[in-house]
């Protein structure tokens, strides 16, 4: 069980004989009428009375052997028991119980025990046999305690040497803590300095096996994205950044989202060293800002922006690279290469949601601006409109309005990304739409022609237009293609692009 040496140590404490005054000095009729209120001892104050340490330790043994060590361990880290020792008020007393739980732990953990908190009550248990192991990463091991369900982590061996972990380690619990006043931060709880773990509240899974492993609704979708930008405005409002955003930081419980692993971030009001010997992580890859990558330091609320707005691909289509979805107008903005195109904050890009998500859900709306884009008008609702289309329906809408050929091809030009994505979809979709309706091919056809004709467009933009109109010219075997292509290659095209052109 436990030795005397840790015994004394927890006696001394207990009686006021250590330095850090977390209990009252207690003298030896104090120490007798608290055993005998709280545990029925019978003791009586006279001649022949031990030394007080000697008393306490006594009376600790006896309560391990009758089973009620933890009982013990319940009263004098209770809150009402150190309001009134101390004279301090609720707040105070709560603060103080995790400094004393904290330091028993530490007294404790050498020997293989600890004191856990459960339903209200404080129990001793062995931690060898408490601890469940659940995973790790790069730097920390995951654990979950069987006594009360909530999780360990702990920072692994090899890095208990290396002041930089140590640090992130530490900081990350720091951060996480001062905003556990938000309801869609991960709650943490003690952290302990000599073995460098600390626990947290256990998540049934994370949003990354959430989204993959269920069938999701528009309606649950727009939920999910609402809540955690709302949650990340917060922490922007506080000068916080997050720098390691992905759906596999984001835990569930009791169906809330709750961001957690803050091992990257940073207060932008404090000063910290930016070394990153040991940082092998700059955010995960899909989701990383692209400057991120070339220096840590350099991540600030716009890294944070990029990586939500590849979080909201990933929630809208189940991929952070794709962005064919109806908020793709936003995740555009937010994931643009150069920081200074993106939203300035999380804030910021939650704004654009709510008025993508207004835009949407407003039926008369959507209905005018479709009939402006019919008439080839272009501006940011008709931008809105054409990035909710899918690939059949970019189809329909160039078949069946002439004049939405100018809105597509004005939403296409000077942004190659865009453009690429567009002629990709087209792609994908135009044969399945025009099927045997031999004319439906030839405004497909004249998309790809006024591609190929305009020298502004990517060479990959290109090359798939090419691989359309061809298609389209021998395949389907419309003449008029046929003839557009004849135009092409007489005013002289670049040879591969020829090459695909050509039967």
């Amino acid at each position: 069980m436990i030795s005397e040496q840790t015994l004394r140590k927890i006696s001394d404490l207990f009686n006021g004989d250590t330095d850090d005054d977390l209990f009252e000095y207690k003298s030896g009729p104090k120490l007798i009428e608290f055993f005998n209120e709280y545990f029925d001892f019978e003791d009586y104050y006279g001649q022949g009375f031990p030394s007080r340490w000697y008393y306490t330790l006594a009376n600790l043994n006896d309560l391990i052997r009758q089973g009620k060590i933890s009982a013990f361990f319940t009263t004098i880290l209770s809150k009402r028991y150190l309001m009134i020792e101390k004279q301090i008020s609720e707040v105070d007393a709560v603060v103080l119980s995790e400094k004393i739980l904290l330091t028993l732990n530490n007294y404790l953990k050498a020997e293989g025990y600890v004191i856990v908190k459960k339903n209200g009550d404080f129990q001793l248990i062995n931690e060898d046999n408490d601890l469940m192991y659940v995973g790790e990463g790069g730097f920390a091991i995951v654990y979950r305690r069987k006594s009360n369900g909530l999780i360990v982590k702990k920072l692994k061996e090899e890095f208990l040497v290396k002041k930089e972990i140590k640090s992130r380690f530490k900081r990350e619990y720091d951060i996480t803590k001062s905003l556990n006043d938000l309801q869609g931060i991960i709650e943490v709880y003690d952290f302990n300095s000599n073995d460098y773990s600390y626990t947290m509240k256990f998540a049934e899974q994370t949003l990354y096996d959430y989204i993959l492993n269920f069938s999701h609704h528009y309606d649950s979708q727009k939920t999910m994205i609402r809540q955690i930008l709302y949650v990340m405005s917060k922490v922007h409002n506080r000068n916080i950044i997050h720098r390691d955003i992905s759906p596999h930081n984001i835990l569930i419980i009791n169906g809330i989202l709750k961001i957690s692993d803050f091992g990257l971030g940073k207060d932008l009001e404090m000063f910290h060293s930016h070394r990153t010997a040991y940082t092998n992580s700059f955010g995960q890859l899909f989701y990383c800002a692209p400057e991120q990558f070339m220096q840590l330091k350099d991540g600030d609320k716009k890294s944070d922006v990029y990586s939500l707005g590849r979080l909201i691909n990933f929630i809208m289509v189940s991929d952070p690279r794709i962005y064919n979805h109806i908020f793709r107008s936003v995740t555009e903005k937010a994931t643009n290469e150069n920081p200074e195109s993106r939203y300035n904050d999380a804030t910021e890009l939650l704004n654009a949601i709510e008025k993508s998500i207004s835009y949407h859900e407003n039926i008369k709306k959507v209905s005018e601006v479709r009939e402006r884009s019919r008439n080839g008008a272009y501006d940011e609702d008709v931008e809105s409109y054409i990035y909710g289309l899918n690939g059949k329906e970019l189809c329909q809408e160039i078949v069946g309005n002439g004049r939405f050929l100018d809105s597509i091809i004005e939403f296409m030009r000077g942004n190659d990304k865009r453009s690429t994505e567009v002629i990709k979809l087209v792609e994908e979709s135009f044969q399945d739409y025009c099927g045997n309706s031999f004319s439906s091919y030839d405004s497909i056809a004249q998309l790809a022609y006024r591609i190929l004709n305009d020298d502004s467009y990517a060479f990959v933009t290109k090359e798939i237009a090419a691989r359309i109109l061809n298609t389209i010219a021998y395949d389907v075997n419309r003449f008029s293609a046929q003839r557009l292509i004849e135009n092409l290659t007489s005013k002289g095209m670049e040879p591969m692009i020829e090459e695909i052109l050509s039967i």
